[in-house]
């Protein structure tokens, strides 16, 4: 079995990108803001030798299941130096240096590796799902790339699951666009159905107690997967380092008001939602003398689910925007905060 890692370090993160220490810690990076020194991160799994993951000899148990409360709880496992005040957030977040990364795993070589030669049924069905997407929409393999367990070879096909990426702003809203396109039942592709959401729709109404249930409905009923032989793949749109709007140390958010604020706001522009972070520019919104402008989504659970003219219902953390080259500034809602978890969320209101 091939080593799927290689030494050489990006220029610059990206989103999903997947790295592991020296120790075997392993790591998937948290957005396209990312500092040029460091990785902002979150730890998902950890050695263990009687972890359920295994690549090679070694096991890994996993330490991240998609929450806030699981990425704090995972500080435990960390030294020191990988927790910094980051001066673009205002706040401490892990981002381990980038001298203690010993691998790094690149989704798009590994991608390459199993469209040629798939080992297992799972790998067979990614096989199919890359190229159902270049041939029915022309997406080029190189703009794809497998992530989760699959990258590292972690993955077992008897309960693993399969995540892939999309890399590119214009690819990633082709895909968006077209999902129904892809349903063909002849090759086993169909559009994960409503009813299919229902356990991740629980999940999500476990950790925001406030959120009622027909509101994440109705959200979820606007998100996207696609099933290959019946095994569900999600797709990430993920931007090219180039292409993000943001640039980190460009900006600074300052938080406003430790309560958080809960606003009836409009969509102007979602461009930007379907990436990580999702950013949302809104019709401007007063409060306490401030004018929000701006959405920014770190809840995976919200982000890509709306769209330009939509009415919706925003709890989040209040911030004031500086520019750091200018006097210029606005203000934005911050949904996805470690103080905020349970409580920020997004609703539909029309």
């Amino acid at each position: 079995m091939s080593n799927p890692a290689i030494i050489d370090l990006p220029d610059r993160f990206r989103d999903r990108d997947i790295f592991r220490d020296h120790q075997g810690r392993m790591f998937v990076t948290l957005g396209y803001i990312q500092p040029s020194d460091r990785v902002l991160s979150f730890l998902k799994y950890i050695p263990d030798e009687n972890g359920k993951w295994q690549a090679g000899s070694i096991r890994y148990k996993r330490i991240f299941w998609g929450s806030v409360d699981t990425a704090v709880d995972g500080l435990s496992f960390l030294p020191q130096n990988y927790t910094v005040f980051d001066s673009h957030f205002q706040t401490d977040l892990v981002e381990p240096p980038r001298d203690v990364i010993k691998d790094y795993f690149r989704a798009e070589q590994r991608l390459g590796e199993i469209l040629t030669e798939p080992t297992d049924e799972l790998e067979r069905v990614v096989q199919k799902a890359a190229v159902t997407l270049h041939d029915e929409l022309n997406i080029p393999f190189g703009n794809l790339g497998i992530s989760g367990s699959v990258l590292w070879k972690g993955h077992n096909p008897s309960y693993s699951d399969i995540n892939m990426n999309i890399y590119g702003f214009k690819e990633s809203w082709i895909l968006q666009e077209n999902y129904m396109n892809l349903e063909n039942k002849e090759n086993q592709i169909r559009i994960r159905s409503a009813p299919e959401w229902n356990h991740a729709i629980e999940r999500v109404k476990k950790r925001i107690p406030s959120l009622e249930t027909k509101a994440l409905q109705t959200l979820f009923s606007r998100r996207k997967a696609l099933y290959v032989k019946d095994r569900c793949i999600g797709i990430t749109p993920i931007l090219r380092p180039e292409e993000t709007p943001i640039d980190h140390g460009s900006e600074s958010y300052t938080t406003l008001k430790s309560n958080l604020v809960r606003l009836s706001m409009v969509v102007k522009n979602a461009d930007y939602g379907i990436f990580h972070p999702a950013i949302y520019t809104t019709e401007p919104v007063e409060i306490d003398k401030a004018s929000v402008t701006r959405i920014m989504i770190y809840d995976g659970a919200f982000g890509g689910l709306l769209k330009n003219g939509d009415r919706i219902e925003v709890s989040g953390t209040l911030q004031r925007v500086n520019f750091t080259n200018s006097d210029i500034e606005f203000h934005q809602i911050m949904v996805g905060t470690k103080n905020g978890s349970g409580k920020e969320h997004i609703k539909l209101l029309s």
